[in-house]
């Protein structure tokens, strides 16, 4: 069994949010929505650290711990320490909402928005940057 890409994990958390399709009016009719929608972004989010370090640097990619990973994002061949530290906060408050405990309320619409948000801006800095032709090196004029 194949691990679902993170577009199609937004996918289903979209469906999810808005109530929509068998697998949203289920869940929202059932009340279990809100942390099966934290789940998929949060499957989304680590599936895009992963496709990340798979394209720069497979052994990486390899190391069995998630939060390694995303330790590693700060570093020389991470995208940066903005975007490092975006994913961080984003998985920590997903990890939060995916967890059940009787004292704690779900996640809100909003808040699940917003992070669904956050993670697909998140997964477009972590794509590799779009070809736009091939590149030809700069022509030398001829000093006379």
């Amino acid at each position: 069994m194949t691990a679902p890409t993170p577009q199609r994990c937004l996918a289903a958390a979209d469906q999810l949010l808005r109530g929509s399709g068998v697998l949203g009016a289920v869940a929202v009719s059932a009340g279990w929505w809100p942390r099966a929608c934290a789940c998929l972004i949060r499957l989304a989010l680590e599936g895009g650290i992963d496709a990340y370090w798979r394209r720069v640097k497979p052994t990486v990619a390899a190391c069995r711990q998630g939060r390694a990973k995303q330790l590693m994002l700060r570093g020389r061949l991470g995208p940066g320490t903005e975007t490092a530290r975006r994913a961080a906060f984003a998985w920590a408050s997903l990890s939060a909402a995916t967890h059940h405990h009787c004292y704690d309320l779900a996640p809100t619409a909003a808040e699940l928005r917003r992070l669904h948000t956050e993670v697909s801006t998140l997964l477009a800095r972590l794509e590799p940057p779009a070809k736009t032709g091939p590149l030809t090196p700069p022509r030398r004029q001829l000093v006379t």
